[in-house]
Order: structure tokens, then sequence, then C-alpha cells
């Protein structure tokens, strides 16, 4: 039996509020937050107490926050945490009462209050405007949601009269479902432990509407999928060329998380003083959807430090060795076949580039791929060519498939292999004698791809047949929008906050340099939303080749404000800088 019935409290004052504007961060806007005491009875309806507004739009319905009712013992907390007294009312709750809080109350417990009756929805999560009413700095609305003492939104199953000294009962609770508090660390805190998102998903009484904000929430935190990047220990590691070491490892992966061919991981390692370091990663190989294969390989070639003078690509080399432990993104990237690709097939690659074409070529050879493929595979030198002896295992796999492959500087080792030849490819007789509706993948060195690009667009081909991918920087061209010329950034964990000025660079700029979180951040130029956090408030604007996520995302890395904003860091703030 899962029902239980639960000791109760009782009513201690009513607050209505009608709409009225009040000027707020310098705008005019419509709001009911203004309560005032009423110690006559009123009239709960399903929509609300007579006498009350509701001043803004509810995203889950207003019926759905009829009545917000919350308890008076959690006023001396505030005044102590804020330091000066907070009176009754001031959090715009409808009840003030004496009785069971957010962490004894359930999701859909019915109670009795009053001559009405209840059902409980969710907690109350408050935006800008308690800031500016309780007279605090801007981050206080989520240290107010971190506090768990958030109070509760009900609607109404029997309507009623009720006042001041009335009992309030709890008549039915089921302890299948999770505790208001719970509910409110999944809709807001920045990392919900996993065992708490399932316990308010599974909760048979969360409305539909609430299951959709959460799974939109987790959706932004990257924790539909992944509750946390995976710890992860190196099984294996090859030297397939003079640099470039390729690293095995398994991971874990929830069948929603099996990478699709040409998909890369964000690979995280530690410095010598505990700094986290984030670099992107295509899969050579990995669990791809129709093998039993599990293991996820790498292919990482030595390059120039990274900003702040760190090169991740120099510390697996120097550093990593069979049994240490990195830390793993699960897969992602849009560099990928079509999920049932019919027609003629293009690839070129460009050194390391190779790595997520090759997969992409195993699988095309395992399906028995039978219309043309093409592809041009490029290097300096014969000993940098590497996985060729895998590609032309694919190669045969293929019943047409035309593979190049050139090497720019003759070591005097081009001989060893037919397939090689020296000097480089002649791109635009190759694009121009590929079929008209041929789609062309190029992953390589940056001048490579501007060369393919171009080749492309001089020829009057289609760019929705053009498909690459890089990891450079590519975040410093134009908006088509211009940023604020100044914007106060609030950050919700931690209540942290200042102003940011064109001359601060991104967001992740400002962060770094502001504060001592350090987001994950791997690309820096927008491709592997590894620093995607939730925007709350206000806008951001992107360079114009960026592709921006949904409007409440943001991509750290490469957004800058377009007004004032306010900032969940999800999970992204949780890593602070050590050493």
């Amino acid at each position: 039996m899962h029902e239980s019935k639960k000791a109760g409290g009782r009513i201690l004052h009513l607050y209505t509020g009608k709409v009225r504007e009040s000027r707020i961060q310098g705008d005019v806007e419509p709001t009911a937050y203004i309560r005032s005491s009423c110690s006559r009875p009123l009239w709960l309806a399903p929509t609300g107490l007579s006498g009350n507004d509701l001043g803004t739009p509810r995203k889950i319905g207003a019926q759905n926050h009829a009545v917000y009712l919350f308890p008076q013992a959690h006023y001396a907390y505030f005044s102590d945490l804020l330091g000066r007294p907070i009176s009754p009312g001031r959090f715009a709750e409808n009840v003030s009462y004496d009785g069971p809080d957010e962490n004894a109350l359930r999701i859909g417990d019915q109670i009795r209050i009053g001559d009405a009756l209840i059902e409980l929805t969710l907690p109350r999560v408050p935006c800008y405007k308690m800031a500016h009413f309780v007279g605090t700095d801007p981050g206080f609305p989520s240290r107010f949601s971190g506090t768990g003492r958030t109070g509760v939104y009900a609607r109404v199953l029997t309507p009623g009269r009720v006042a001041p000294a009335d009992d309030l009962t709890v008549i039915r609770s089921d302890s299948r479902n999770a505790t208001i508090s719970e509910l409110n660390t999944v809709l807001t805190a920045g990392k919900p432990r996993a065992d708490i998102i399932s316990r308010v998903i599974e909760s048979p009484s969360l409305l539909p509407e609430v299951r959709k904000l959460i799974e939109d929430r987790l959706a932004a935190l990257c924790l539909e999928k992944s509750h946390d990047p995976q710890r992860v220990r190196i099984l294996t590691r090859s030297q397939e060329t003079p640099n470039v070491v390729s690293l095995t490892f398994e991971l874990p992966l929830m069948p929603t998380q099996i990478p699709r061919p040409g998909q890369f991981v964000t690979f995280g390692v530690e410095d010598g003083q505990g700094n986290r370091h984030f670099r992107c990663y295509s899969l050579s190989q990995g669990p791809f959807a129709g093998t039993d294969d599990k293991i996820c390989r790498i292919a990482v070639k030595r390059e120039k430090p990274d900003r702040g003078g760190f090169s991740v690509s120099n510390w697996l080399h120097d550093h990593i060795t069979v049994g240490a432990v990195c830390t793993v993104y699960p897969p992602t990237g849009d560099f990928c076949l079509p999920q049932q690709p019919t027609g003629p097939l293009a690839f070129v690659a460009g050194g390391i580039g190779i790595t997520p074409i090759l997969p992409q070529l195993q699988a095309l050879a395992a399906t028995g791929y039978a219309a043309p493929v093409a592809m041009i595979y490029v290097a300096r030198s014969r000993r940098e060519l590497a996985f060729l002896d895998e590609v032309a295992e694919a190669a045969a796999g293929l019943e047409h498939f035309d593979l190049q492959v050139f090497v720019t500087r003759d070591d005097g080792t081009a001989e060893v292999s037919p397939l090689v030849q020296s000097g480089r490819p002649d791109l635009a007789s190759w694009i121009s004698d590929l079929d008209d509706a041929a789609q062309l993948f190029v992953c390589g060195p940056g001048e490579l791809i501007d060369d393919v690009c171009n080749v492309h667009a001089s020829l009057g081909r289609s760019n929705a047949c053009l498909f690459y991918e890089r990891f450079t920087d590519q975040t410093d061209g134009g908006f088509d929008t211009e940023p604020a010329p100044r914007a106060q950034i609030t950050i919700g964990q931690g209540g942290m906050s200042g102003v940011w000025t064109p001359d601060d660079g991104s967001l992740l700029d400002w962060i770094e340099t502001n504060t001592d979180l350090r987001p994950p951040a791997a690309c820096r130029s927008g491709i592997c939303r590894t620093c995607k956090a939730i925007l709350t408030r206000g806008s951001v604007v992107y360079p114009s080749s960026v592709s921006a996520p949904s409007q409440t995302e943001v991509l750290l890395c490469c957004a800058r404000p377009g007004s004032d904003i306010e900032i969940d860091m999800g999970q992204v703030s949780l890593d602070r800088m050590t050493g």
C-alpha cells in the first residue's frame, strides 16, 4: 500500500496581490509580486484565491500555480542568511503556514486546506524579480533555490473557503512520488544525482508539463544521456606514426549514446597541478551501431600548445600510459554519413583528418555499399599516413571504390606501397569529375578544407552536398547582431556577478578571467558543445560562423551578451580552478 496520511498543520496568513507596473532593472513590467495580508476568509478556486492575480504567464499553466504555500519557519532562516529581518509575505506566497515542509511533502500530495482540496504540483522556481523585491544581489534567486526552502505550488481539486487558523491536513500521499525538495533539485541544481532524477521522473503524480520542463533542462545540461563525464582507463597505446599515438579505452554508454561513425569525444586530462584540460578527438574506432566492438580508439597528433601554454596532445604523448585514468564526455558531432546513404560519396582526408573518415569507410564496407565511393588521402610523408592499412582493407570491401593517396614531401618511402604517389592532388580536376549528386566529406588542416571549399564553390556545386569538420577557432568572424556595449552577467551557482564589455571577449573568457570556475571547453569554436550552459535570462549573440543552440542554451566559448544575462552553469560550473 503506497498511500499514507501525514500530520498536517495550520494556516497562519493569507496574501493576495493585484497586477501593477513596477520598474525592475530599468524596465517597467507588470507584476503581482507585492502581496497584502488578508485576515478574512477567502474563496479558493481553480484560478486561485479570490482577489489574487498572476502577473505573468506560467509555462505549465496558471491552474497548476493556483496557490503558493510557504512554511513560515523558513523566514527565520532567510533572515539569518541575509542579516536582516524578512517578514512573512515577502516571498509572494498566498498561504504561510505552520506544518510539513518540502522535505516531507511529495509531488501529488492532496491537502485539505480549510474547505478546499488542493494537490501539490511543483516547488517555487524564482526569477530575477525576487532579487528586486527582496532587495538583494542578482544571484539571490539561485541561492534561494539552492537552499531547498522554496515553498510549493498547488492546483485546486475542490474549491472552498479558506481562512487564517484553518487546519492544513495531508489526506493523501504516495510514497512512490519524489519529495518536493527532490523535484526542486532536478529543476534547479547544477548537477542533480542520477538516483534523484530517476525518482522524480518515475513519480506517478508528476505532471506531464513538469516532466517536459525536466526533459528540456536535462537535455540542455546533456544529462538526458549522461549524468557525468566518464572516468576511463587507457587499455592500449600504439605509436601509429612518429607524431600520432592511438589510445583505446572502454566507454560505458547508454543505448541512446551509441555513436555514429564520424563523431568525436571530448577528452580530458589533469596536469601536474590538478587542473583539467579538454580537447576533441574523433573516434577512429568505437561501439558503433551494428558492431560488437565495445572499445573506443582515438588518434592524437602532437600539436602546438593550446591557449594558456598547455598542450593536451603533448601531455597524452609524453605522460599517458596504459592504465592511466582520463575523463571522457559522450560522443557527439554532426560530421556523419546520412542515416541511409544511397548515392555517390566522396572523401578528402588530410593527415590526422583520416580519423573520422576511416570508420565511415568501414561502415560502408560492412553494409556492402554498392554506389561509387571516391577518396583522396594526403599527408606530408609516407610515414605520416596513419591507418593506411585499415583504409585499404575497407576499400577492398567496397564494390566501386577509387582511392588515391598522396604524399607532398617525398621521403624516399613512397614506393613502399603502390597506393601512394608523390605530389599534391589536383582537387579541381578530381572534384569536377565527381557525379553532380555526390556528397563530399572533408577533414584535415584548415588550408586543405579551405582549398576544397573554394574549388567546390568555383565549380558551382551545391553547398548542401559539402560537409567538413575542423576544430579550429572560427569565432573571430563578424556578428549578424552586435553584442551589447556593456552587460551585467550573473552566474546562478554561488551568486557570482559582474560587468562584461566587448574587450572581455567570449563569456568563457570572462568567466575564466573573473571567477575561479573552469568550464570544460575543448574546441572553443562552438563545435563540441562541451561548454553548453542554460541561459535563464537575457539574450546572447554569436559570430556568424557559429551554429547557435536553442534560445534557452548558451555556448560559453563563443557567445557574447546581447543584454544583461543570467546563466545556469549546471554541471559545467562544478570544475573549479585548483593549484
